[in-house]
């Protein structure tokens, strides 16, 4: 009926090794995969070299542009100042007159918020 473990042989096991050829396939597989990698790394490299020069560049000149308009606008300022607090004063008298606007359109709409539930009864 059963049989005793001495009497038992197993039968031929599968091996996880690789054959040699098998073997060589794999490793020249990963070879090329990193020679792939590799290429594609220094492609990238040499984008990002590409694409921070040419922002490095825009930056600069953005930078050179804003500081020469704030130098004329000082310039401007410095040789007219009785103007420029004209300008200043003008462009808040225009901004107050805006928001006392808006304010007063908001009061007339707006009621207590008692009138609301005793409004009929006074």
């Amino acid at each position: 009926m059963a049989d005793t473990v001495k009497s038992f042989t197993p039968s031929k096991v599968p091996s996880f090794d690789h054959e040699p050829s098998e073997s060589q396939e794999i490793a020249n597989e990963i070879q090329g995969l990193r020679s792939e990698i590799a290429r594609l790394s220094s492609l990238l490299s040499e984008k990002t070299g590409a694409v921070y020069e040419r922002v490095s560049d825009r930056a600069t000149s953005a930078a050179s542009y804003v500081s020469s308009e704030a130098s004329s606008v000082a310039g401007t300022i410095k040789e007219h100042p009785a103007a420029t607090t004209t300008l200043f004063t003008l462009i808040g008298a225009v901004g107050f007159a805006i928001g006392y606007a808006v304010a007063s359109a908001n009061v007339e709409t707006k009621q207590a918020w008692y009138q609301r539930y005793l409004g009929d009864r006074f």
